[in-house]
């Protein structure tokens, strides 16, 4: 849709919406024609091509947004127990950190908790072996996340901003056995 601007009174219109306007001492309702608009000191807007440093900075940008999106994928955030994928978050890292503790209080030395739909017991040792390898890569992974961010802003040309490859560089996903 083309969009028309008034640089007088600093009006927008989006061709083919209908507008209630005075004009000559009566009022226009409906759709106006471009001559109309015209008329009215309303020229089409046609979006200023970005200079190559706002080119730029848009590359980052969406190559950021990319990165975001992959750190927050399977690809980054999961691990695994007995050969099933899931990942915790930091909420859900620290709610069972809390049971372990509390089961430890409690004189009790395993726990089980289900994820997915599975039941996982592990002596509270080992609940506490995992929680602290999951807090070492998150926080491990956040690292190699952020350090991609400053390469690419770092980067000088779009080519080599969209030649960049975030993926690199991120720690050995879990893998945890039953036992």
């Amino acid at each position: 849709m083309k969009q028309y601007y008034n640089a007088n009174t600093n009006e927008w219109y989006v061709e083919g919406t209908a507008i209630t306007r005075i004009v000559d001492g009566g009022v226009f309702s409906g759709i106006p024609n471009v001559a109309l608009l015209t008329s009215w000191g309303f020229e089409e807007w046609v979006e200023p091509t970005p200079t190559p440093a706002q080119q730029l900075k848009r590359a980052k940008a969406e190559k950021i947004s990319s990165l975001l999106d992959y750190d927050n994928s399977d690809s980054v955030n999961s691990f695994s127990i007995g050969g099933m994928s899931m990942w915790l978050t930091r909420e859900e890292r620290t709610q069972i950190g809390e049971s372990v503790s509390a089961y430890e209080a409690a004189g009790i030395s395993q726990m089980t908790k289900y994820f997915n739909g599975t039941p996982y017991t592990f002596a509270l040792v080992q609940w506490r072996e995992m929680l602290n390898a999951l807090i070492v890569y998150a926080s491990e992974a956040l690292n190699v996340t952020e350090r991609h961010k400053a390469n690419i802003n770092a980067l000088e040309t779009i080519e080599a901003v969209e030649a960049y490859d975030y993926e690199q560089g991120y720690p050995q996903k879990l893998v945890f056995a039953i036992q």
